[in-house]
């Protein structure tokens, strides 16, 4: 079964009319319901427990299930490398409850229960992104300067980010501890 929760009621007519089996709440599930896999995108930062949130969601994993979830790093480059403070002002300003990263989602994961399997680094945005940030103190770079970019340029700059862990995205996939 592959259902969905969304809190936003303005796109449930959307999920509706499509036939997707989308709830608003993650109580309106049936409680024997159990999942191989759960995933939640640009979702836990949003919540205001996030580890009372994941521990809710590790009790619906079937044996040998995961969580995936992805989020905003708190050691992305233009904070941590480049200092960046119209970047800083703009992160900080945002809906987003938590930040987290690479070192302290062990600890959520610790909180909630969970073993933390993996923490894959993901740089989203292009350096012409970075480069248009650290000039004008704005985002769009990847829009206003697109003729700076290449798959090449973006997957070397992507995997040095990568590996020093300062990328602006990360995915971490958790199992029960028990697993």
């Amino acid at each position: 079964m592959v259902c969905g929760v969304e809190l936003e009621e303005r796109l449930l007519p959307h999920f509706k009319k499509h036939k997707l089996n989308v709830s608003q709440k993650i109580e309106s599930l049936p409680a024997s319901q159990q999942f191989d896999l759960i995933t939640a995108f640009h979702v836990i930062e949003h919540i205001e427990e996030p580890a009372q949130m994941l521990a809710h969601l590790s009790a619906k994993l079937r044996e040998g299930g995961k969580i995936i979830i992805e989020l905003p790093s708190s050691a992305d480059a233009l904070l941590t490398l480049y200092n960046c403070g119209p970047f800083s002002e703009f992160t900080y300003w945002s809906c987003h409850l938590y930040l987290f990263n690479a070192a302290n989602i062990v600890l959520l994961a610790n909180k909630a229960g969970l073993h933390l399997d993996y923490v894959n680094h993901i740089q989203r945005y292009p350096l012409s992104n970075h480069l248009h940030w650290l000039a004008k103190g704005e985002p769009g770079g990847h829009q206003v300067w697109r003729f700076m970019d290449s798959a090449e340029l973006h997957q070397a700059y992507e995997s040095r980010l990568a590996a020093l862990g300062i990328t602006d995205t990360f995915m971490a996939c958790f199992s029960l501890s028990n697993n």
